[in-house]
């Protein structure tokens, strides 16, 4: 009898240890394909704040790329452990959402010819013509307007192409992704740009609503922080309208996690 008690108890001594200690599984990320901002598991902006993140949290972090329909319905199955980039003025699946970490801003992408440069500033100028989206999300205030002729296509290149070739008038684009691919495609002339966004809204981590995910979402919200005050955020994306709000990101974190000296926009001080 003496010895099974002693086998129980290092069989929970063995347990307790197994639970207490993280799990060394890699976390299994997705991205849908974003042009500039996650082109392949090796290239892309969110891609480079990825690897610092998994520097900074100590985690082995894979990174598959995928169109964007498949990206979240995988997510969404359970075949990943997180999803790494979503829009938050859309419906959010079953999940759990990290800090922002990223501000998207979409533009009005048009055509120079039909509108004159600098004559497009705001969704209403759009009325009556025809708009192309990509598949990506897009917020309610864009896909309720009722005066657009909305159509969607597979890609910003496409959207881009079909403007070129006065297949659309114009379209919605993210910031970064479709000023890079206008410049690849050499539309600089033919497609103007608005400068002020139609919506902006914040760009979140979906994370698996399970154990795993609250430790992933804690380590990954710690590391997004830090790099808001440090700066390498503003370094990774050039731009101060991009960065996150840092009182939403400290609303989600502990008192203790606080940086008192934390200056989000300090490289652009002396711009």
């Amino acid at each position: 009898m003496r010895f099974v008690f002693l086998a129980f108890g290092c069989l929970l001594l063995i347990t307790s240890h197994a639970l207490a200690r993280p799990s060394t599984s890699p976390i299994r990320v997705v991205f849908p394909y974003i042009p500039l901002m996650a082109e392949s598991k090796d290239h892309g902006v969110f891609i480079d704040m990825y690897a610092e993140i998994a520097r900074r949290s100590d985690t082995d972090v894979v990174i598959d790329i995928l169109p964007v329909r498949r990206a979240v319905q995988d997510f969404i199955s359970g075949k990943y452990d997180a999803l790494g980039a979503y829009p938050s003025l859309s419906e959010i699946p079953v999940s759990l959402a990290s800090v922002p970490f990223y501000r998207r801003e979409n533009l009005i992408f048009y055509s120079t010819n039909q509108f004159g440069h600098g004559n497009v500033t705001k969704l209403e100028d759009l009325d009556g013509t025809r708009v192309g989206l990509a598949a990506y999300h897009y917020p309610d205030y864009i896909l309720d307007r009722q005066e657009l002729n909305l159509e969607r296509v597979p890609d910003d290149a496409f959207l881009l192409r079909m403007i070129a070739s006065n297949r659309l008038d114009a379209a919605i684009i993210e910031r970064f992704s479709g000023n890079h691919v206008r410049k690849l495609l050499g539309l600089e002339d033919t497609i103007s740009v608005t400068e002020d966004p139609v919506t902006s809204e914040n760009v979140l981590i979906l994370f698996k609503a399970d154990l795993a995910g609250i430790e992933n979402r804690k380590a990954f919200n710690k590391a997004i922080y830090e790099m808001l005050c440090d700066g390498s955020l503003a370094k990774l994306f050039g731009r101060a309208s991009l960065l996150p709000d840092q009182e939403i990101i400290e609303r989600e974190l502990p008192s203790s996690a606080i940086i008192s000296d934390c200056d989000p926009k300090a490289i652009f001080a002396d711009r």
